[in-house]
């Protein structure tokens, strides 16, 4: 009965997927309908808005067949999410160390009715919109030909894989204030898996990209019959900006003119949708740290030989030869980006009793050289120096916890060891902080 269940979820799912494409082409036609798909491919036809894409994009035999390529992919090489051992891995804390916070008493006796009285225990659901710093993609791996396994259940702010000793994440730190948490990703999955639960994150997504992600998320919470729509506190995570100028900016006609201005108007969009659509929401928004950590590499004594091979092909736009010249460009607009981020967050449409957005900065200064002794730490990215390791994905998981509960204005920015810094809910300052409580 139980396999039955789940076979009929994935059914609706998929059916849902279809559906939203279906609707996303009907509304917006600008690139994956017209054009000569030669010219397209070689990236030579400009269509309106300025995106340059090929009729593939929206072929579904071609999506499902990439699907299953990846299915088998998965099959054959994976999983790698439960590996025990390797330098990329934290270290596990010992049973006889307690979690670090006070929990009793930071679940409220009553359901708040604004989300700016919301102690950590109180969140009911997790989720997340995004890129493949959320998917966890590389997290565990250990060759290149492992790049393209998705360790869900290690992410930094939607994995809940085993507990905070071995895996810390945000999930994993708010379970120990609420074991009813759900929403988390299992383990090792794309995101049309079950386990992957409420993380929508795909991989090369960019910021366009996020309306139809924040759809596709709203639409398969409304499926779960756990989710209590207008009781649970929900908090969602929405990390993105990273692709956008890893290895997109340069592949579009002037972009450099109109990329902020087209990332602005999608992460309103977004929010938007999010505001009208998720009641009782908190949403976490959080600059992509990609851009600053690649180029704090650059001044690391030594790269494995990997980073070599994998960075000119997965951030083509930074570490491609054609496009060398203009990184420093692509960085500056980057930054201009963050800032979007940060102001759009302010907006008073998005601060409500029932719904906020809280700019989470931690991620804006990130670099491997964040140790006490100056020295870098490579073991905090993956094999392909492009995304984080599982050790990665604990330190942002605790820059996260501590952002979430720090005031605005004084956040804490950068990287810092695991567990040097870990912030607690206290009696005279018990909530998740936003706006309207710091």
């Amino acid at each position: 009965m139980a396999h039955f269940s789940t076979r009929r979820l994935l059914l609706s799912l998929l059916a849902l997927e279809v559906t939203l494409l279906q609707t996303g082409l009907a509304q917006n036609r600008i690139n994956r309908q017209r054009g000569n798909i030669l010219k397209n491919l070689t990236l030579t036809h400009e269509y309106e808005n300025h995106i340059v894409t090929s009729q593939l994009d929206a072929s579904m035999p071609i999506r499902m067949f990439y699907r299953g390529f990846r299915e088998v992919y998965n099959r054959l090489l994976g999983p790698t999410g439960d590996r025990i051992r390797g330098a990329f891995l934290q270290p596990h804390v010992m049973p006889n160390v307690p979690f670090p916070c006070e929990t009793e008493g930071y679940r409220s006796e009553r359901v708040p009715t604004s989300v700016h009285q919301l102690r950590p225990g109180d969140i009911d659901i997790i989720s997340a919109v995004g890129d493949s710093l959320t998917s966890a993609t590389a997290a565990n791996s250990v060759a290149l030909w492992e790049l393209l396994i998705e360790n869900r259940g290690l992410a930094w702010c939607i994995g809940g894989q085993g507990t905070w000793r071995t895996h810390l994440t945000l999930p994993n730190i708010l379970k120990e204030f609420n074991p009813k948490l759900f929403g988390y990703s299992l383990f090792d999955s794309y995101n049309v898996h079950h386990s992957a639960q409420f993380n929508v994150a795909e991989n090369i997504a960019t910021t366009t990209d996020m309306p139809y992600n924040a759809a596709k998320l709203v639409a398969r919470m409304k499926l779960d019959p756990r989710v209590q729509w207008n009781k649970h506190w929900k908090l969602l995570t929405f990390m993105i900006g990273g692709n956008d100028f890893c290895s997109d900016v340069c592949y579009q006609t002037n972009a450099t003119a109109w990329i902020n201005q087209a990332q602005e108007k999608s992460l309103i969009k977004t929010l938007k949708y999010l505001r009208h659509n998720m009641p009782r929401t908190i949403v976490n928004l959080v600059p992509s740290p990609l851009i600053n950590l690649s180029f704090s590499m650059d001044k690391a004594p030594q790269l494995p030989f990997s980073c070599y091979l994998s960075r000119p092909i997965e951030c083509s736009c930074l570490f491609g030869p054609k496009y060398s010249n203009r990184r420093n460009l692509f960085r500056q607009l980057e930054r201009n980006f963050v800032k979007i981020m940060e102001r759009v967050s302010f907006m008073p449409e998005f601060h409500s009793d029932d719904f906020t957005v809280v700019y989470q900065p931690f991620f804006k200064d990130a670099s491997v050289f964040y140790r006490r002794d100056g020295k870098s730490d490579m073991s905090v990215m993956s094999i392909d120096c492009v995304h984080l390791s599982q050790k990665g994905h604990a330190v942002s998981a605790n820059g996260l916890w501590n952002n979430m509960l720090e005031p605005t204005g004084g956040k804490t920015l950068g990287f810092r060891g695991l567990f040097e810094q870990f912030k607690c809910p206290t009696p005279q300052n018990p909530y998740i902080r936003t706006y309207y409580n710091s």
